[in-house]
């Protein structure tokens, strides 16, 4: 399906996936055949009835929450504006922090030479997901460039329809879909969570480098911008890192092929192995703030 849906359309795609019919769906969501009928229509249903097709359905939460927006609408326009030159010195001083404005949509507004170094030729003017999928560098450096962009293309469903009627959306959806790959991965109608927190892989397509970031999306609650900042660190002790194999020095040097070898060789406790264990990776406290949802 290109585009937006309207609710009631989502929710008569689900059916249909499901292979349920109206009066199977309505009595599963304790509603009337014709009320459903009105809704696939077009009818705006309460929250609650909202929840009730969400769970006979068994929606996922990436769904679910898709299913509320088509229901609630889109969020309030906001006119387009730009950063200040206050913002732009505020990204310098992040360095060596990544640091981007971006809009809802993923066109960059600006960026700080450590997104610059990071990923290469995603330059202010240039869409995140237009980036994935027709720059080559994109998948040198994304170390897990497939997840990535089923990933992206899920969100940037999500964020089409809070943009609601927005040309630009429909600009960048309309290049996308001349990828006959990413085509066949939008119409197959996934929707993906947005997360406050991202681990990403990246690699420095000079040196193969692979670093390990997290990336946080923030906006400021006191203004209507129309863009959103996007922040990135380095992660000191990656959990994607392998943990080192430790090798142990021989207990002895004699020979075991032998039986006096066999008889002479000390032996080893059980408990050594387990005592010389490197500690695996704890895993990261996750701090949270005032961030966007997304």
């Amino acid at each position: 399906m290109d585009g937006v849906p309207t609710f009631g359309e989502y929710i008569r795609q689900r059916r249909t996936t499901a292979n349920l019919t109206r009066p199977q769906l309505a009595w599963l969501a304790n509603l009337s055949v014709p009320y459903l009928t009105k809704i696939e229509g077009g009818a705006n249903p309460s929250r609650r009835v909202i929840e009730s097709l969400g769970t006979a359905l068994k929606l996922p939460t990436a769904e679910f929450e898709y299913s509320l927006v088509l229901a609630e609408g889109p969020l309030p326009r906001v006119e387009a504006d730009h950063p200040t030159p206050a913002d732009q010195e505020y990204l310098d001083l992040l360095n060596p922090a990544i640091g981007a404005y971006t809009t809802e949509l993923w066109d960059i507004v600006a960026a700080n030479a450590a997104h610059r170094q990071y990923f290469p030729e995603l330059d202010p003017g240039t869409n995140y997901l237009e980036w994935l999928i027709f720059n080559p560098i994109s998948r040198t450096v994304m170390v897990n460039w497939d997840s990535e962009i089923r990933m992206a293309a899920g969100r940037f469903r999500l964020q089409l329809a809070r943009s609601g009627e927005n040309e630009r959306g429909g600009q960048i959806l309309e290049k996308c879909l001349t990828d006959p790959d990413f085509a066949l991965m939008w119409r197959s109608d996934s929707v993906a969570t947005e997360r406050a927190n991202l681990i990403k892989l990246v690699r420095d397509p000079q040196t193969l480098a692979i670093t390990e970031l997290r990336i946080n999306m923030w906006r400021t609650q006191s203004t209507l911008q129309s863009w959103m900042l996007v922040l990135g660190a380095t992660v000191d002790r990656p959990t994607a890192v392998t943990r080192p194999v430790v090798r142990q020095r021989p207990e002895s040097s004699s020979p075991i092929n032998t039986t006096s070898g066999q008889q002479n060789r000390p032996v080893r406790p059980e408990h050594t192995a387990l005592a010389n264990d490197p500690t695996p990776t704890k895993p990261l406290q996750q701090i949270y703030g005032n961030r966007k949802d997304g």
